[in-house]
């Protein structure tokens, strides 16, 4: 943290920065954050400063419109905590009603002007809330003509919006001409975002000029803090033809009409938006032959492209016949199979394969792989001898354990659930050859450059005192079996089964292990418990 923007960075912007922070250059991001805190801490003055002095009395709907105002701004300046969907609707809850009361409360408008303005400032908030309540399994819908028009109509409504509440501001008369310019702002810092956004290819400098949205929670506080002003009677505000004709034009949009309009030959066809989720050309053998030229097309076509359906397929059938005189084309060959199979699956059959076909091959692959794996690890068991022939035992068994990732192999009781002493063991500061916890022991032996033969005795009593000689290293622990039956891990590939290694049933057993490179031995008997001679 020391050296980085960091620290700067989280007390100015109130989120931790990103990766593409740390990488800037550390004095221009310093200075983008000295302006922006003086930008928040002038912003927080303008919030925390409260209402006016009390000028005239203020009506019911007043109270409740300050209310919510300081409400609206008091939730853009908390951080991002709950899920989209919820701050939408928080959102939504705290703006609709201040909306409304801003129509009741101002003055020196005209019934049919806060109508207008009414209905425009719904239109934002409807887009947000079925945005937010779209379902993500109809993803073509945001990509359809229809829903670019409804962003576009959204955005010009919002616009229309906020310069007829500054009109209407203006007229009341109650608002200072400083709250009225700061309203104004608002326009010039979504304009300065856009600006940044084109000449930077970080997201240093276009993260505070997004942040220059203060100008939008200023105005509201403001709007709230000179509410209980005296306003001045003037004439009502009409509406403009122009206003009227925007908002008759914008709700058509929104509306959408009962009816598409149909285009031939075009990716605007209503059956191209079935296409949606083919990331990847479909294999031929998979789609019934009146399909594949539609298959084609969704592979091929492209929404800023406005090419015709006959164009696009003119253009794939002249290159299978240019493949078919061995001339070079462009289109890959999987999406000429769509239009020429026979012709595509001359020089690649792998192509007119069907999916089940492929699977089928690769599961073949896997089998022969399997069988392979099993042929091994018989040769590998068949190699492996018991390293202690002297010290016999009724429950034995030698395997072969070939570790392809470094990973130990265990011991465990095979009735319990070992998910918690697994967790203990792997989430201890150092690890032993050998490594215990309740009823689980884990191994810690294997190599990668060959197979390490284990031998598993288990013994009715303790075994002969410790014998190093010919070992490299010896270690003992204990492991608990509350079922009474200790089971060994699958170690290779030809399933040798171990038996049972808790011969007395359940209780304490100690586990001592003898190890040298390719070779393991595992000696298991009941833990304090005098030692009879007899395995």
């Amino acid at each position: 943290m020391i050296g980085t923007p960091a620290p700067a960075w989280l007390v100015t912007m109130w989120y931790p920065p990103d990766e593409i922070v740390g990488e800037s250059p550390l004095v221009p991001v310093l200075g983008g954050l000295l302006l922006l805190g003086l930008v928040n801490s002038w912003m927080l003055w303008q919030v925390l400063r409260g209402p006016a002095p009390m000028a005239v009395p203020m009506r019911r709907a007043a109270t409740w419109l300050r209310l919510l105002l300081y409400a609206d701004v008091m939730w853009l300046l908390i951080p991002s905590l709950f899920p989209g969907l919820v701050e939408t609707v928080i959102g939504l809850v705290l703006w609709v009603p201040a909306l409304v009361l801003l129509t009741v409360v101002l003055t020196g408008s005209g019934w049919p002007f806060r109508l207008a303005l009414l209905l425009l400032g719904l239109v934002e908030p409807a887009r947000s809330l079925v945005n937010g309540l779209a379902d993500d399994a109809k993803p073509q819908f945001f990509v359809s003509p229809a829903y670019s028009a409804t962003v576009m109509a959204a955005g010009v409504a919002t616009f229309v919006v906020m310069v007829m509440l500054l009109l209407a501001q203006r007229r009341d008369g109650r608002w200072s001409r400083a709250t009225l310019l700061i309203g104004l702002g608002t326009f010039a810092s979504g304009f300065l975002v856009e600006l940044v956004d084109g000449l930077t290819r970080g997201s240093t400098i276009e993260s505070i000029a997004e942040a220059m949205d203060v100008l939008y929670i200023v105005w509201l506080a403001r709007t709230a803090h000179e509410l209980n002003r005296e306003p001045r009677q003037k004439a009502p505000l009409r509406v403009p033809t122009a206003v009227a004709a925007v908002a008759t034009v914008l709700l058509l949009m929104v509306v959408e009409p009962e009816g598409r309009s149909q285009f031939t030959y075009t990716w605007q066809s209503d059956e191209l938006m079935e296409c949606w989720g083919w990331s990847k050309p479909p294999r031929v053998a998979d789609i019934p032959a009146h399909q594949r030229d539609r298959a084609y097309l969704c592979s091929v076509s492209k929404p800023d492209r406005d090419v015709s359906d006959q164009e696009l397929l003119g253009k794939g059938w002249d290159a299978c016949t240019r493949f078919t005189a061995g001339e070079p084309v462009k289109a890959r060959p999987a999406l000429l199979a769509l239009l020429c199979p026979e012709v595509i699956g001359r020089k690649y059959p792998e192509l007119l394969l069907s999916s089940a076909q492929i699977h089928q091959q690769q599961a073949e692959k896997e089998d022969i792989a399997r069988e392979q794996l099993k042929r091994e690890a018989r040769e590998e068991d068949a190699l492996c001898r018991d390293p202690w022939p002297a010290l016999r035992t009724r429950s034995q068994a030698t395997a072969s354990y070939y570790d392809w990732d470094t990973l130990p192999y265990g011991i465990y009781d095979a009735e319990a659930d070992t998910e918690e002493d697994s967790e203990v063991i792997w989430n201890a500061k150092s690890v032993d050859t050998l490594a215990t916890s309740g009823q689980l022991a884990l191994i810690f032996t294997p190599t990668q450059d060959w197979a390490t033969c284990v031998t598993a005795k288990a013994l009715r009593s303790a075994p002969p005192p410790l014998r190093r000689k010919g070992w490299d290293k010896v270690v003992e622990a204990d492991i608990i079996s509350e079922s009474g039956h200790l089971a060994m891990q699958t170690l290779s590939a030809s399933k040798v089964r171990f038996p049972n290694l808790a011969r007395n049933g359940p209780g304490l057993y100690r586990l001592r292990l003898y190890t040298r490179p390719g070779v393991d031995l595992i000696l298991i008997y009941p833990a304090r418990r005098a030692a009879d001679g007899r395995a």
